[in-house]
């Protein structure tokens, strides 16, 4: 990968470290907060497209005659959708922009959604699920991505807690009409579920219109013309707050003609990187699915529940999840981002351990409802986490191979859940779940890069300098070569 010629004929303002500079040196301002409730209204949708069909599938099995093992095609569909949505929407976005991706992704699971609420049979729905899959990666793995490149340094963790505030509310909401709504409505109540999604075709417009493009993808691309008109707005817009410091160039970006693969696997330090976090990625939602999805089915077949009061422990939990964003928007942003995950991981690992050794109601519900916070600061630290390790020029595709991997995890989580809830019910679920954890938390720990409160370029310029090594030692002197 080759570093932006910065010897071309350019303006001082328009140099590109020069302009990631003015853009770094920017603070959070009222429309960081427009942005990030956009976002998180795009992440609320997206995750109610997921999680409503979970919550559904009953009723759809109940009125359609369709068979368990064709509900459980429609549902591998969805994360089929995902894992390809995941890699070629990063591919597309690296290439053709965040904001583009974001829209048609919007777009697209949005469509799914509706056409799930309308389509007669299995053939169509599985199709349908599949098209939701697609566009409901694409956009989440491309928002991920906008919100470590846009965001002020210090508070790209606080802004990705604001966002995930959108998750946390669809999983209230979805959570309260399976409990509610989905029992008592007819035949088509299921479709009018699915319909309300479709609210996304809405928010597709807002986010082409309102949000900018990434400055850092504009200058990786060269396109140093249009990064220099967003960093002006931006910079007008700030300078009604009071005046700016001096930009702090520390590094010359580097680009890309067209990104591939090859491109990412060019840097062993960037390779390790994309291993460590696909393998570390993989094992959290593994663990996480694993006692996520069965430990209700656990409560109702090994411990003898009664559905409705199983189904009301998990409301609980989503409710007591709602907390998490408002702890991470306070703490992801002071500790380093890779010991924050083993930190967390290991206290998800200990309430695990201690809901594996429970039984009665309350215990059952208030240790549940700790675990979805420590599990969910987890999952937060890894969405802030992933894009700040990958250069810019090929972050989403890096993101996008790390999701995909994630995916697969969630799938294997149904087959390994099955057996462990057989074997030994609720506790097999959550100690295995436990070991996970940790486990997988480790390798970020020994070998990912610092990265909370650091300049992206920065961070970059670190782990391709500690690649090439003595090969290429104008890598190891960033400052020298501004």
């Amino acid at each position: 990968m080759n570093r932006i010629d910065e010897t071309r004929p350019t303006s001082a303002g328009t140099a590109p470290s020069f302009l990631l500079a003015r853009f770094d040196r920017l603070p959070t301002m009222r429309l960081h907060y427009v942005w990030a409730a956009l976002l998180a209204l795009n992440m609320m949708l997206e995750y109610y497209d997921n999680a409503i069909f979970a919550y559904a599938s009953p009723t759809i099995k109940a009125h359609t005659g369709m068979s368990t093992e064709q509900i459980g095609f429609i549902s591998s569909a969805f994360y089929v959708g995902m894992v390809i949505g995941a890699l070629v929407g990063g591919w597309l976005s690296d290439r053709w922009g965040r904001r583009p991706v974001l829209v048609w992704g919007t777009v697209m699971y949005s469509l799914g959604v509706v056409a799930t609420a309308f389509v007669p049979g299995y053939e169509l729905i599985l199709g349908s699920r599949f098209v939701t899959g697609l566009g409901v990666q694409a956009a989440t793995s491309v928002l991920l991505v906008y919100v470590s490149e846009m965001f002020p340094s210090g508070a790209r963790g606080r802004f990705l807690s604001v966002v995930t505030m959108g998750l946390t509310a669809a999983a209230v909401l979805a959570a309260a009409l399976a409990m509610f709504y989905l029992p008592t409505g007819g035949p088509d109540t299921w479709r009018h579920l699915f319909l309300a999604g479709g609210i996304g075709l809405l928010i597709a417009p807002l986010v082409h219109f309102c949000l900018p493009e990434s400055v850092r993808w504009c200058v990786s691309r060269g396109q140093f013309d249009r990064a220099e008109q967003i960093v002006s707005r931006l910079e007008a817009r700030a300078l009604r707050q009071g005046p700016l410091a001096t930009p702090q160039v520390s590094a010359v970006p580097y680009a890309a003609a067209q990104p591939t693969l090859r491109d990412l696997f060019q840097n062993k330090s960037v390779l390790r990187n994309l291993a460590v976090l696909f393998v570390s990625y993989f094992g959290v939602y593994l663990a996480y699915y694993t006692w996520a999805n069965w430990s209700i089915y656990a409560l109702v077949y090994d411990l003898k529940y009664a559905q409705k009061d199983a189904y009301f422990i998990l409301f609980i939990w989503t409710v007591v999840y709602g907390a998490m964003p408002f702890l991470a928007m306070r703490f992801l942003d002071r500790w380093e981002r890779k010991n924050t995950i083993l930190f967390m991981s290991v206290f998800a690992a200990l309430t695990l351990a201690a809901l594996g050794m429970s039984t009665g109601y309350w215990a059952v519900s208030i240790i549940g409802g700790i675990l979805t916070v420590f599990a969910g600061f987890v999952l937060n630290a890894y969405y802030t986490y992933i894009p700040e390790t990958m250069p810019t020029q090929l972050r989403a595709l890096g993101n996008g191979i790390v999701m995909s991997g994630a995916r697969v995890g969630g799938a294997v989580s149904g087959v390994m859940g099955a057996a462990l809830v057989s074997a030994g019910g609720l506790k097999y679920v959550t100690w295995t779940a436990a070991a996970i954890y940790i486990v997988f938390a480790i390798p970020v720990l020994l070998f990912g890069p610092r990265t909370t409160n650091r300049s992206l370029e920065a961070v970059a310029d670190e782990e391709l300098a500690r690649g090439e090594g003595d090969a290429a030692p104008e890598l190891a002197s960033p400052r020298a070569a501004v």
